[in-house]
């Protein structure tokens, strides 16, 4: 899901000079299985204490259930020899609440200095959208359908995850418009021969 969107975004990202890293929560082979199943282009590090969350001060202090469990948290950190310290931070409060990848970039470009800056936002289709979330249960589970029994555990979080992530994008097109960007293409966005949703890119002077 989020994963998905920054493998989407990763080569934009890697033009601009950055290295994209994760860090989760679980084991070394269910990251290995989760980079294999979504074909992830960037690392997925293994922090299972939550040792690296609390170094940089994401770590979730309140969950009873499993106190060593890190935030979703975003990071730009400056290179070695800058010091490695961050230049960028985001901590979200839930685990619904991520940064959008096109505002990964602006940031990221603004760090950069960049005064001529290029976002893209990808907006899924309302087919790829039920798609993805019919894939998570057998029989399908739809936008709006739920199978009578329910087979797999977390489904009902995954469809309003799912759904979230599509309004996050519709979104980030309403802010770019609103906030002085500049709509420069809209072009169809392919996953193979297959058409999951639109691209739109936006650029904006003085950032």
């Amino acid at each position: 899901m989020y994963l998905s969107q920054l493998r989407q975004h990763y080569w934009e990202l890697r033009g601009l000079g950055i290295e994209l890293v994760a860090a989760a929560n679980d084991t070394p082979e269910t990251n290995r299985d989760l980079r294999e199943r979504y074909d992830l282009p960037f690392m997925i590090l293994s922090d299972e204490n939550a040792n690296v969350a609390e170094a940089y001060g994401s770590l979730h202090e309140n969950d009873s259930t499993r106190p060593r469990i890190s935030r979703v948290s975003m990071f730009i950190i400056r290179p070695a020899d800058e010091g490695s310290t961050i230049a960028w931070e985001y901590v979200g409060p839930t685990s619904r609440h991520r940064v959008a990848p096109s505002r990964l970039s602006q940031e990221i470009q603004t760090y950069l200095g960049m005064r001529h800056q290029t976002v893209s936002v990808i907006v899924p289709s309302a087919w790829q959208v039920e798609r993805v979330i019919a894939g998570f249960q057998d029989p399908p589970f739809g936008l709006y359908r739920t199978p009578a029994e329910i087979n797999e555990p977390g489904v009902m979080v995954y469809r309003d995850y799912m759904r979230e992530l599509a309004m996050q994008a519709h979104g980030e097109v309403f802010r770019l418009q609103s906030s002085g960007w500049t709509l420069a293409a809209v072009s169809p966005e392919m996953e193979g021969d297959i058409a999951v949703g639109q691209r739109y890119v936006f650029t904006r002077d003085g950032g």
